[in-house]
């Protein structure tokens, strides 16, 4: 994850939140418009609150298990390199 937003979201929580309610308020809202020619605000409004628990909460979790300690596997089945320099 980009760093700069991992300090975004860890220094002002709300604003990032705000900001993914936001992004995905305007990419539903367009979708519904393109497909249905009209918004739907309690779709629009269902689709934003879910996908932000979601989101924000995923990554909240992510964080926190990145936090406990790194176990030098970076989760993808593969163990990463480690430097012999480090040993």
């Amino acid at each position: 994850m980009n760093v700069d937003a991992d300090e975004f979201i860890d220094e002002r929580p709300a604003a990032a939140t705000a900001v993914v309610a936001a992004v995905a308020t305007a990419a539903y809202a367009g979708i519904q418009l393109v497909l249905d020619g009209e918004v739907a605000l309690a779709e629009t409004a269902a689709f934003v609150l879910i996908f932000t628990l979601v989101y924000v909460g995923g990554n909240r979790y992510l964080q926190s298990r990145g936090a406990d300690g790194d176990s030098g596997d970076s989760g993808d089945g593969t163990a990463d390199a480690v430097d012999p320099a480090d040993e």
